[in-house]
């Protein structure tokens, strides 16, 4: 039956089968004690009724036994040695659940491997058997539960198996609750459960019919006009030392001046403690938590034994015989002589007698007193009892008194002098309102924070710095967050942990999706020295850890900020939940350790974070969630999505922007998101949050490249417009709107349309001039060399083109030269000349041909050089010019003739009648060595001074000069080459 309960897709389906297995069984049962001879009459006594399958149907509200002191760790251990698992295998890590897995619980992680290797039939054991066995495992050691598992190993089924490990952990996963599940056995078993906790009371009565009885009677009634209640019937039920469900309080929905209307309203403090019962009767007491936790041996089950029963014995009144008070345990501190919060690290349910601090137990409500039920009594009816009831006696046994609201204003001052006396919030009840057992909303109680409020408390602009996964490793269920430290400008940026926070927003798959490739594994790759953090706790330890340049900022709110030694701070966020995931700031816009010291500050333990107090128009207005149309969630959202900023404290300094509007998606280091706001808004422009989409007059402007810029940069088709921070500051400065395409990170196809008909590929405007030598480099650094090599430029075209930008004063004057040099050490000041203004050194033996031999005549030995030229030049004549030539050339800034005899140089030349290869046609006319009156190199520490020099105005002198000493090859069609 659980089987196919599980199965079913649909809830539907899940209670039809539920339903019919119920009426098979009432069925059978009737069946049953007709056969055994069992009258209507005689009372159930729970043997037949339906309890036994109920309380394995709902193992976790089953009060009746303890626990089973079995967790996944115990199980797989036990599995793992009766499968006789080798432990480097696969199956072995599946059993101590090490690793993820696909399957969603652990019972499913042991039938898989269990199901190859168990071939038992389905067993005969019946509910009696399975029964004898838990209450073996709940109450005896762990070796006697070993060896009960491992004899129902022996005799069940794989499939029996898998639901028995689902029981032992009180997670059957049947996909339906607990009050459906109620449900379907009578219309009033759940409101029956609210009130009494025990099923096997439950199951007897229904089985008797007598709830069905008294139900139908009372509807009876109501039928010929009366006013009775079925609810008045079942309080009948409520007895000691059975839960009853404690009534809970629903959030405070605003205009308080409406509640004040309907009734009578008392304010309580809001206590930060744990819920909890006491239960008295028979001489012995029992303390039972909100969950239904038995903690009676804490607190101490008679007047000798536990920390707070024996300091009752004089408070409570004589003579009683029954009685359940509902209220909240508390930490008195003796010392301080305060109360301490459970923000401070402390259990009340496990405190020494020996220490200052000891169990005080605010008392809320009285429910039941000497056989009889409280419940249908008036609030303050009970309130009036309970005070004349019980005794007080200062952090021992104290009743939580409530003061009656007279006026608004009356109101409004009780509220902030709870916030001033650092209380967690207040709780407002109705005169009238009667006590509902499990009731949250409807029921009368009201609860109102500081948290709730908008604006009332410090938000917190946090880092992500760590994740925590799942039981399964498959996803960061919480986040560790921290503060950034900025280094400056040597100095490494350093994180610091202040609380963790659950990843359960509806952006919690955008966070884990965007920041999984950046996580690291804290145990394969421990953090750095600069990631603050406690690594020894366990809270404060995270599975992974992340660069801070590579996470993403979350708005969170906190109840206050307390001690916690699992964080690096001395205080950490109580209670953080998410608000929101900040992607319009970058990561070091998020709070410093400066900003969280200061908040911090403070003598006591818990720092509340009230930044201002409380004013009527918190309470007045409409706080209520309320459910609305489509049409109306349309246009609230736009609202808020068109949400604009607030410039009217500023002065309009132009109106440049006027008719504008203006969406910051980031700013930077240098310039804020705040400031780039206040710029445009200055500047005639309108300021909104969020960028509205298809609207041309919408400009969005981004400088970090944070996640929504880079979401918006790749959403296609793209719907706004995004352009550089530098744009912003430009205009702003000139007080003129350009806008070119080099200043937009993404276009939508509307602008490009119009870059197209204004702009080349490369962003250079058909008609406007550029303004600039940087916008000039701007341009031409977007062309790639693949561009460059994949056009060839005609010789005649770039000397046209240079004539043309640079007229007679050309830079690359030797740029139509190939020359070969002979001794290059010679003269290596006219070398580097002749490279830095275009010219080209070619070797004697290599493609193209040279047109120039250059020679330094003050270095030549006329004999050698007959003898190499006739050796690589014979089959083409090539001019023979002193390196002079160069210098003169360089100095009157234009490439001079080479057959013109030219002041103070040396042409050798060849007779145009004689063939280069005859020896007797030589002719030297330049002088000898000896005879020499300059030598070359005297002035080349000036020329590379000048050249240096030259090269700083040139622009790009470091093309040539990384040539020298090197080959250079350049074809007589150079292509792509740059001016």
């Amino acid at each position: 039956m659980m089987q196919r309960v599980k199965e079913a897709k649909t809830m539907q389906r899940k209670e039809i089968i539920l339903k019919r297995y119920y009426d098979s069984f009432c069925k059978h049962r009737d069946a049953f004690r007709q056969g055994a001879s069992l009258t209507a009459n005689q009372t159930e006594d729970g043997a037949t009724s339906f309890y036994p399958v109920l309380r394995l149907l709902l193992p976790g509200a089953d009060t009746a036994r303890d626990n089973y002191g079995l967790q996944i760790t115990a199980l797989g251990r036990l599995y793992s040695r009766i499968l006789q698992v080798a432990k480097d295998s696969s199956d072995y890590i599946r059993l101590q659940n090490r690793t993820a897995s696909s399957f969603r619980d652990y019972a499913d992680v042991v039938y898989a491997v269990l199901h190859p290797r168990c071939h038992n039939e389905p067993s005969n054991l019946t509910l009696k058997q399975i029964h004898d066995m838990l209450d073996i495992i709940a109450s005896e050691d762990t070796t006697v539960k070993e060896r009960e598992l491992t004899r129902f190993t022996e005799l069940a089924s794989a499939e029996e198996q898998k639901w028995l490990i689902r029981i032992l952990l009180k997670s059957m996963g049947l996909g339906i609750g607990e009050q459906r599940i109620f449900g379907l056995l009578h219309p009033l078993a759940k409101d029956m459960y609210q009130r009494c906790s025990d099923l096997k009371r439950i199951c007897v009565l229904l089985a008797d019919n007598n709830i069905a009885q008294e139900a139908s009677s009372t509807r009876a009634v109501n039928a010929s006009g009366a006013t009775s209640s079925t609810v008045i019937n079942l309080n009948t039920i409520i007895e000691p030392f059975q839960l009853i469900r404690p009534m809970l309080c629903e959030r405070f929905p605003g205009k308080i001046e409406s509640l004040m209307e309907s009734d009578v309203l008392y304010l309580e403090r809001k206590m930060d403690g744990e819920r909890f019962q006491l239960h008295y009767a028979r001489g012995m007491f029992k303390y039972i938590s909100r969950n239904g936790a038995d903690y009676t041996r804490s607190f101490g089950g008679s007047y000798e034994t536990g920390t707070l029963t024996p300091h009752l014995r004089t408070l409570l009144p004589l003579g009683m015989e029954s009685i359940i008070l509902d209220g909240e345990m508390m930490i008195w501190d003796t010392q301080q002589m305060r109360y301490r919060e459970k923000g401070e690290n402390t259990d009340v349910k496990h405190l020494k007698p020996d220490r200052s601090w000891r169990p005080c137990f605010v008392v809320y409500d009285l429910l039941y007193l000497n056989g009889e039920s409280l419940l249908d009594m008036t609030y303050v009816q009970r309130a009036y009892k309970l005070q004349e009831l019980l005794t007080e006696q200062q952090g021992i046994l104290q009743i939580m008194r409530g003061q009656k609201i007279t006026s608004l204003d009356h109101f409004n001052t009780l509220f902030q002098q709870m916030l001033d006396s650092n209380a967690e919030g207040i709780v407002l009840k109705k005169q009238n309102s009667i006590y509902r057992p499990g009731v949250r909303v409807g029921g009368g109680w009201y609860k109102d924070k500081a948290d709730y409020i908008e604006g009332l408390i410090t938000e917190f602009d946090v880092l992500i710095i760590g994740g925590f996964y799942n039981r399964k490793r498959t996803f960061i269920e919480s986040f560790l967050l921290g503060v950034l430290k900025p280094g400056g400008g040597t100095e490494r940026d350093e994180v610091y942990s202040i609380g963790c926070v659950a990843n359960n927003t509806r952006q919690r798959g955008v966070l884990h999706n965007e920041l999984k490739p950046h996580w690291r594994n804290a145990s394969t790759d421990p953090p750095p020295l600069w990631y603050h953090y406690r690594p020894n706790e366990k809270e404060g330890a995270p599975d992974v850890w992340i660069q801070p340049e590579n996470s993403i900022i979350l708005q969170v709110k906190a109840a206050d900020l307390t001690p916690n030694g699992a964080y690096y701070t001395p205080k950490s966020l109580h209670f953080p939940r998410t608000q929101m995931m900040r992607i319009d700031k970058v990561w070091h816009e998020c709070m410093t350790l400066e900003e969280y010291t200061q908040l911090c500050q403070g003598r006591g333990a818990i720092k509340k974070l009230n930044k201002r107090p409380a004013n009527l128009s918190d309470f007045t207005t409409e706080r209520k969630r309320q459910k609305i149309t489509p049409a109306e969630r349309n246009r609230l959202g736009l609202a808020a999505y068109e949400k604009r900023y607030d410039a009217e404290p500023l002065e309009s300094n132009s109106q440049l922007f006027e008719g504008f509007t203006f969406c910051i998606l980031s700013g930077c280091r240098e310039h804020s998101k705040q400031e780039l706001q206040v710029l445009a808004a200055q500047n005639g422009g309108t300021i909104v949050q969020n960028p509205l989409p298809n609207d041309p007059k919408c400009i969005c402007i981004a400088g970090d490249p944070v996640y929504l810029v880079k979401r918006l940069m790749q959403q296609q088709p793209r719907t706004n417009d995004i352009l550089r921070m530098d744009w912003l500051l430009r205009v702003c400065n000139k007080q003129q709107i350009d806008l070119r395409p080099r200043d937009v990170l993404s276009a939508t196809e509307a602008l490009q349309l119009q870059f197209a008909k204004s702009f080349d590929r490369f962003g250079d405007s058909f008609t406007d001039l550029f303004e600039s030598i940087d916008e000039l480099e701007e341009v031409l650094q977007d062309i790639s060399d693949t561009e460059l090599d994949s056009l060839d430029v005609d010789e005649h075209e770039l000397e046209k083109l240079e004539q043309q930008l640079l007229g007679s004063e050309s830079l690359n004057i030797f740029s139509k030269h190939y020359a070969c040099m002979y001794n290059r050490d010679a003269d290596e000041l006219a070398r580097l000349l002749f490279i830095q203004r275009g010219g080209q050194l070619v070797s004697e033996t290599e493609e193209p041909n040279p047109t120039l031999v250059l020679v330094c005549p003050n270095r030549l030995n006329p004999q050698d050089f007959e003898q190499w030229y006739q050796t690589h030049f014979t089959a083409q004549p090539v001019q023979v010019v002193s390196t002079d030539w160069i210098r003169q050339s360089h100095r009157v800034r234009c490439a001079l003739p080479t057959a013109e005899s030219l002041p103070n140089s040396v042409i050798i030349s060849i007779p145009e009648e004689s063939p280069c290869s005859s020896e007797q046609n030589w002719k030297w006319t330049g002088p000898t060595a000896k005879e020499s009156r300059v030598h070359p190199g005297a002035d080349l520490e000036a020329g590379l001074a000048n050249m240096e020099h030259s090269g700083r105005r040139y622009g790009r002198p470091s093309d040539r000069i990384s040539q020298m000493g090197t080959k250079s090859t350049a074809p007589k069609k150079r292509k792509g080459q740059h001016i």
